[in-house]
């Protein structure tokens, strides 16, 4: 194990108590953790593998998590994480600091309204419109993915959110569209 003293800083971010979190309810492989992240967290999180694999290689150095090498079968044989003790101290400290946390919401999308007047009004009413029958199509997905039978709490909570922030862009929208179809946004 390196020298604690001398190695960076991790940061104190959702990756990392993301990872954390993870390993807190059981022993994963790597594949298994961003395959997880990929398939049941995408709307919560962007963590590209290769990041995540930094972080856990990271995790390891700080002795936040363990690894030991494992073979299931005729598979190739896997790095395995588990939290330690350390880890499950820093995982609490972490979760209670992000949860407190207020976060500045930067929406994607914002930089297209500063310039809008640059096109005509039927075209920036187009624009709108179409952006309008996307935001509807996306309420209306992230609706039928919380009406899915067994997901836990857990899951439900940040997808949750997630669908009252994406509504109230969804009701700013319909205003602003409201706006532009009657004329009373200034060219």
């Amino acid at each position: 194990m390196a020298d604690l003293i001398s190695l960076p800083a991790l940061p104190d971010d959702e990756r990392v108590l993301l990872l954390l979190g993870l390993l807190s309810a059981q022993e994963r492989h790597g594949y298994e953790i961003n395959d997880f992240i990929s398939r049941q967290l995408g709307c919560v999180i962007d963590l590209k593998k290769a990041t995540a694999y930094q972080l856990l290689d990271r995790l390891e150095q700080h002795a936040l998590i363990a690894s030991h090498p494992a073979q299931h079968g005729a598979r190739p044989t896997r790095k395995v994480y588990r939290l330690t003790e350390a880890g499950h101290a820093h995982f609490l400290e972490l979760l209670k600091a992000r949860l407190a946390h207020e976060e500045v919401l930067i929406l994607p999308g914002s930089v297209s309204l500063i310039f809008c007047e640059h096109l005509p009004a039927a075209e920036r009413l187009m624009a709108a419109q179409e952006r309008l029958a996307q935001l509807e199509a996306r309420v209306a997905m992230q609706e039928r993915l919380l009406e899915l039978p067994g997901l836990p709490q857990s899951m439900k909570r940040p997808k949750t959110r997630l669908l009252a922030l994406t509504r109230a862009d969804l009701e700013w929208l319909r205003g602003w569209v409201g706006e532009l179809e009657r004329g009373e946004v200034a060219p």
